[in-house]
């Protein structure tokens, strides 16, 4: 994983931006959107309604301000000075928003129009792309949104950087995390939480690994557990293989129950790229210059099949390759959209060796950039995290002027 930025703002700076992206979308739009938000968040409606962001009814830019305005409200009335999440998300938009027309961008108006569209699976793209443009247009570069003429069959990259030549980069961002994803983390979740309790019985604290060949079903949850049973009962260690189930066990002792055991020897475990996983301690405890932890638990979960999260990203970059020219030096930003931060650097670490692989029979592209950002809050400070990974293609037929520099590598 590479790259990792801190982004802290004023309250009042805040308030400021989250008023300039009100004024830029307009009364009359924002007006009939509320009037919508309103009604769903009636009280007789409250039952049917258990996220005011889940009706399709209403606009995500709308609901964000909405948000916002109610935390800005409260806080008012009991003189507090915090930021949330929605205030946060909101003044990263208005902030871009201001950068791009104090330059006086071009096509930053049709961009407005599309945060506001009725087709509202617009929204995220479109803030990413702004995201972008902006973060190139503070670093001096001089930038244009692109029009994308869907009904005549052009196919545009989304930004041009006006550098030298020109570089064209195209954004895409991830919708949140598909059923099949969901459906396979509940399985494990449901595996680690009743080996937990065996560990409990036999007073015992293990380093889990379960290694599948398809996503697994009730029967082969029922299966695991019961093998896990059995193993944990006789104290077993090592590497237990199921062929005919396609499944396999790996078993590591890590302390007896309420033991001290130093913390290197933990992470060190399971150096793998997993599909999911979850480290559990008990307290920790430093000694002069080591760290001990009582009942350290570790699970780790890998399907042979690539999670959809990741095979997403893979299949993004091919059609973003389709909105390339392929005259110019091209940059593809995938951003991640992630909810769980914990599997981020595992993976980036994935989706760096994939990426690879897929740009060697491919000269277009120069350079893919993920990114994910997270929203980070405590009794003292909110925050967003953002984390960036630049891959280079060694084969690209056009390399990026050397004054230039990738927004996210100087992160590394």
């Amino acid at each position: 994983m590479k790259g990792a930025n801190m982004r802290k703002t004023s309250f009042v700076t805040h308030k400021k931006y989250v008023g300039f992206v009100k004024e830029l979308v307009g009364n009359k739009w924002l007006s009939q959107e509320l009037k919508k938000i309103k009604l769903c968040a009636a009280p007789e409606k409250k039952r049917k309604l258990s996220f005011i962001g889940s009706t399709d009814k209403i606009h995500p830019l709308a609901n964000l301000i909405y948000q916002a305005d109610q935390t800005l409200e409260a806080y008012n009335q009991k003189g507090l000075y915090q930021t949330s999440e929605q205030i946060f998300k909101l003044s990263c938009l208005g902030e871009n928003l201001f950068i791009l027309k104090e330059k006086g961008i071009r096509g930053l108006d049709e961009k407005v129009k599309e945060l506001i569209s009725s087709k509202k699976e617009l929204y995220d793209k479109t803030n990413f792309e702004i995201q972008v443009a902006a973060a190139y247009t503070k670093e001096g570069h001089p930038v244009e949104f692109l029009e994308t003429i869907s009904d005549k069959k052009i196919k545009t990259h989304d930004v041009f950087i006006d550098f030298q030549k020109g570089i064209e980069v195209e954004c895409k961002k991830k919708g949140k995390q598909g059923d099949r994803d969901k459906k396979n983390i509940e399985h494990w979740k449901e595996i680690k939480r009743e080996a937990s309790i065996m560990m409990d019985q036999f007073n015992l604290n293990y380093a889990v690994l379960i290694k599948t060949e398809e996503d697994l079903v009730k029967e082969d949850i029922e299966f695991v557990l019961k093998k896990l049973q059995k193993l944990m009962k006789e104290r077993k260690e090592g590497e237990f293989v199921f062929k005919d189930r396609g499944i396999g066990i790996v078993l590591k002792i890590l302390s007896e129950k309420d033991q001290m055991k130093e913390m290197d020897g933990i992470y060190s475990c399971f150096n793998k790229k997993l599909d999911y996983k979850v480290l559990v301690i008990g307290s920790l405890t430093h000694k002069e210059e080591t760290m001990f932890c009582k009942n350290p638990r570790f699970f780790g979960f890998k399907n042979a099949v690539i999670p959809d999260r990741i095979k997403s990203v893979i299949e993004s970059i091919k059609d973003a390759k389709k909105k390339l020219s392929g005259n110019l030096p091209g940059l593809i930003y995938v951003n991640l959209n992630m909810t769980d931060p914990s599997m981020l650097k595992n993976d980036f670490e994935r989706l760096d060796t994939l990426i690879k692989k897929s740009l060697e029979n491919n000269s277009t592209i120069t350079a893919v950039i993920i990114t994910s950002d997270f929203f980070l809050s405590d009794s003292k400070r909110s925050s967003y995290s953002h984390k960036t990974m630049v891959i280079k293609n060694e084969n690209t037929k056009y390399v990026l002027p050397s004054d230039f520099e990738i927004i996210g590598e100087s992160l590394n």
